[in-house]
């Protein structure tokens, strides 16, 4: 279930996508430099969601004013207490929705003519070059805000026809009064002077009028557009109401300048429609794949280390949110592994390249951090051992594969099979928890994508979206980050509940070197108080830290 919204200066509008089914919704337009955190907080509460409505993947926020980080944060936290912390969430500005509805997955100059205006030019699936808006108190030339200007200062400095002035004035009350107090004391004072673009467009059969909104569409031409390389070759596309209820004098104006429109449209929303659900990368599943989604970092090359280093430490930090959001999963698998492991079960990783290594490497570990024996919890990776350091080729595509691995351990009823795929869509994944859970193991996954034939074949799925790759489709940064944190969480959370740890301390480490004897003789020092020439004796005489402790509490 995918929700889209598009967000101006005054209305957001909503899209709910249920399978076939499209649900429209509509709110104030939520723009964090004009709101704070809990006005948008309260404005998304009037959306209504019914039934498995709730049950949201997938969550693509465009709106004005969420241009940097800080603000983008401001909507996705209140994203997250509305819908909840499951979904993946992509808060980008109000011009990338405008470039994607207008071009899908082509290249132009989208521009954006609503309560403000903006522009951009998309290449790529992103916006290569901008030209800054400035708001309406600096810039936004030809949005509502500057037409509704314009019009109040043709109409107070007298630059209209009288008989047009007191036509105006009679019919909409326009004093200097009421002006002032709306724009110098008033909050949203873009959203009032945008509103009078209604009396431009009721009079606009005047020539005074039109010449008002030509201006205001020659100035955005001028200190927009023309600023973009090859602009005159380029698509030239249009979105917002300005644009689209005075769409004959804007084109007027651009045929003018020899620039040729390529559409225009009032809202972006059905466009945004057709790029998540039609142009996007699919999974074999039909849901947006997020792993194989573009970067939001383009010219990587061109970045120097400094820059990599700092946008790939951007993005890894997005990785705990997307951790953090489904605990609530990761403890219901816990709970189920416990008691299965009481009662003599295994603990199973299955998975294929990056995740395969992954779940071999946590497998491999438990054994000398927490002193159970290597049965317990098994890493099975696809084509075998020597995948670990080198691909098997189409060993990944084998779909029952895995349960021939499987078989060789013999499988029970108390063990437990964890397949890992990013993508949530490889067969050698999918076959190894279909055929487990026919045979009465309990099954769950970790993976990044949503709605993936995977999690549908599991009783437990973890779903963590971290969304696109720093450098794209590469599963073995964020994706990798974020499995390698939760099967640290469901291993170890495990082993202390079985009684692997005493206080803080791993008193069943096994003691294979110099660095783990030293670590155990601590322990016993800090534990017993003993000298530690004296921890070490007793700890090579008993063999591991528990050990001397329980002969010291006998």
């Amino acid at each position: 279930m995918i929700l889209i919204a598009d967000s101006g200066a005054t209305k957001t509008d909503w899209r709910l996508i249920t399978g076939k089914e499209i649900r429209s919704m509509s709110t104030r337009g939520i723009n964090p430099y004009h709101s704070s955190e809990k006005e948008i907080e309260e404005e998304l509460y009037k959306l209504d969601f019914q039934g498995d409505e709730r049950n949201i993947h997938e969550i693509y926020f465009y709106g004005s004013g969420v241009a940097n980080e800080e603000m983008k944060d401001i909507i996705h936290r209140a994203l997250q207490k509305r819908v909840g912390v499951h979904p993946y969430i992509q808060v980008q500005d109000d011009l990338v929705g405008v470039a994607r509805a207008l071009f899908q997955d082509k290249s132009g100059i989208a521009c954006i003519l609503g309560t403000g205006s903006n522009s951009g030019l998309y290449k790529d699936g992103k916006i290569s070059d901008k030209v800054p808006a400035m708001g309406f108190s600096l810039g936004d030339e030809g949005g509502g805000a500057d037409i509704g200007k314009r019009l109040v200062n043709a109409l107070h400095k007298r630059n209209l026809s009288d008989h047009l002035r007191e036509a105006i004035i009679t019919e909409e009350g326009l004093t200097m009064d009421q002006i002032l107090e709306n724009v110098y004391n008033k909050p949203h004072a873009n959203r009032y002077l945008a509103s009078l673009t209604r009396i431009a467009a009721k009079h606009i059969e005047h020539q005074e009028i039109r010449e008002i909104v030509s201006a205001a569409f020659e100035d955005f031409i001028e200190k927009n557009i023309s600023k973009y390389s090859h602009y005159n070759s380029l698509e030239i596309g249009f979105a917002g109401s300005v644009a689209y209820y005075f769409k004959e004098i804007l084109t007027e104006v651009m045929e003018k300048h020899h620039l040729k429109i390529s559409l225009i449209v009032a809202s972006p929303i059905e466009g945004l429609v057709t790029y998540h659900k039609e142009v996007h990368t699919t999974n074999m599943n039909g849901s947006v794949s997020i792993t194989e989604s573009t970067s939001r970092y383009d010219n990587l090359d061109q970045m120097s280390v400094k820059e990599l280093l700092q946008n790939i430490n951007q993005e890894d930090s997005t990785v705990h949110k997307a951790v953090h959001s489904i605990i609530p999963e990761i403890e219901k698998l816990v709970h189920g592994i416990i008691p299965r492991l009481m009662k003599g079960g295994r603990l199973f990783y299955v998975g294929a390249g990056t995740s395969g290594r992954l779940g071999v490497v946590d497998a491999s570990e438990i054994p000398p951090t927490f002193g159970v024996p290597f049965d317990i919890v098994i890493g099975i990776i696809a084509g075998g051992d020597k995948a670990i350091r080198k691909a098997v080729e189409s060993a990944e595509d084998d779909l029952h594969g895995a349960w021939r691995d499987l078989a060789k351990f013999k499988p029970g009823k108390n063990d437990v099979v964890v397949g890992i795929a990013a993508s949530g869509r490889t067969p050698y994944v999918i076959g190894a928890v279909q055929d487990a859970k026919k045979h009465g193991l309990l099954t769950a996954c970790i993976t990044n994508n949503p709605n993936s034939k995977l999690a549908e074949a599991v009783e437990i799925p973890l779903e963590a979206l971290v969304g696109p790759e720093f450098v794209t489709g590469s599963t073995r940064m964020k994706s990798g980050t974020s499995q390698k944190l939760i099967l640290n969480m469901i291993t170890t959370s495990t082993m202390i509940k079985l009684g692997r740890i005493k206080g803080n301390k791993m008193v069943d480490m096994q003691l294979t070197n110099a660095k783990l004897i030293e670590r155990g003789s601590r322990m016993i020092s800090e534990e017993l108080g003993l000298e530690m020439e004296e921890s070490k004796r007793l700890l090579l005489l008993h063999g591991s830290v528990r050990n001397v402790l329980d002969s010291f509490n006998s």
